[in-house]
């Protein structure tokens, strides 16, 4: 992925608390959840934007992962909220990527950055799965939210 985002580069973000069924038995957050995290922070993006997975599916679409990359800086454990800045940085005809940037949150509330990962979605006809033009309404919108020129 490169460099590692900052903070001020994302408009969007959601929180978490860590449950105990997501840590492992070093008592760290096991790796495999962060692309939860990832799931979680998307759907809450795309809400944000007013609309919906289930909404978009019964419209004949899905999106899904054709490539995802997570890098770890440093481990989140039970009980630590967790922030996970999340923006779209690219879309093609059926293609966009998500980049994501977790931090966590402090006993003073500063924020330190744990991990930093993207996902590349491919919009799919929900029937035959071959790659189909992102909505215009969802293009639209992200556009909108993202400020691309």
């Amino acid at each position: 992925m490169g460099l590692i985002p900052e903070i001020n580069d994302f408009k969007f973000f959601t929180e978490l608390q860590v449950r105990y069924e997501e840590t492992d038995s070093m008592s760290v957050v096991y790796y495999g959840k962060y692309f939860v995290f990832f799931e979680v922070a998307r759907t809450e993006y795309i809400k944000k934007l007013g609309f919906n997975y289930i909404n978009i599916e019964k419209n004949g679409l899905y999106f899904v992962v054709a490539e995802s990359n997570c890098t770890y800086i440093a481990p989140a454990r039970f009980d630590d909220t967790i922030r996970i800045y999340t923006k779209v940085e690219y879309m093609k005809n059926s293609s966009f990527n998500f980049i994501y940037l977790i931090t966590k949150i402090n006993d003073d509330n500063s924020e330190s950055k744990i991990v930093n990962g993207f996902t590349v979605l491919v919009c799919v006809n929900k029937n035959t799965f071959k790659p189909e033009r992102i909505p215009a309404y969802l293009r639209n919108a992200i556009n909108d939210y993202e400020k691309f020129s």
